[in-house]
């Protein structure tokens, strides 16, 4: 399925899929349709056992500068619309794509290529880990729409940067420059802009090196973490280790490989 302004790249041999939003004269600034084509493909994403790892980038100057606010439809055409206004509700699709984004258990790596802001912000932070350049920029925006942080952010940005940090960037929407992002944490990497892609490709291939089924239970277990005390969290640790060991060919691969000194051929199962 093609879609208007996302271009979704899966490569069976690396296992790697690339997403880039594509609408670099708005600076990949989402709209409904959009919207909706992110949840079709996040579906997609979820069932497809070929891909392993992901990667969210934007096409031109921007990563993602959240809601295309300015083509809206007018308040008369929403109406007119059955279940548009609901739709077109900020905190109710926001929300919605990042529950959606959330939701996949496979490793995401942002390839943040330039501003993120909004909504663009959301989808980094329910990305695993951040790649940036000198281009990278953030900022919360849902302030200046009159609106709290949305798409996760009220949930991940704390747990990222901190409590106080996030509270000071959600109140006062300042813009957050590359060298501040990685020192505080919302950027993993930083890299030169020309090197930005080409770190990403290798930071997912080598995630893509090891048993796919550990990796997707990892990501479970480190994320229900998050909401237990330890005691819950240990004991999903254990659940999580049988679920692994379900992929039977890469478990006797991972120690045949060990003992023959080669490079293990994973195949997730």
């Amino acid at each position: 399925m093609a879609y208007e302004h996302l271009i979704y790249e899966p490569d069976p041999d690396s296992h790697i899929a690339t997403v880039t939003l594509n609408k670099p004269e708005r600076l990949n600034a989402i709209n409904q349709q959009d919207h909706r084509d992110i949840l079709d493909l996040c579906e997609r994403i979820q069932d497809d056992d070929d891909v392993w790892a992901v990667i969210w980038t934007g096409a031109g100057r921007g990563f993602c500068a959240g809601a295309d606010v300015g083509n809206r439809p007018a308040a008369a055409d929403a109406a007119a619309e059955p279940g548009l206004k609901q739709l077109l509700d900020e905190g109710s699709w926001i929300s919605r794509q990042g529950r959606a984004l959330y939701a996949i258990d496979k490793p995401m790596i942002a390839a943040v290529n330039g501003v993120a802001a909004g909504a663009g912000f959301s989808l980094t932070l329910c990305c695993d880990m951040r790649v940036g350049c000198e281009n990278s920029r953030f900022t919360t925006v849902y302030q200046e729409r009159n609106l709290p942080p949305e798409g996760g952010m009220s949930f991940l940005l704390p747990r990222i940067v901190g409590a106080s940090r996030a509270l000071d960037l959600a109140m006062t929407s300042r813009r957050v420059d590359a060298d501040e992002a990685y020192r505080i944490g919302l950027l993993d990497r930083l890299v030169p802009a020309a090197e930005l892609t080409s770190t990403a490709r290798a930071l997912a291939e080598q995630i893509c090196g090891l048993p796919p089924s550990a990796v997707r239970v990892s990501k479970r277990a480190i994320r229900r973490a998050l909401e237990s005390d330890f005691s819950e969290a240990t004991h999903y640790e254990t659940q999580a280790g049988g679920l692994a060991r379900r992929a039977r060919h890469d478990s006797e691969e991972s120690r045949k490989s060990f003992m023959e000194k080669r490079p293990p051929q994973y195949l997730g199962r």
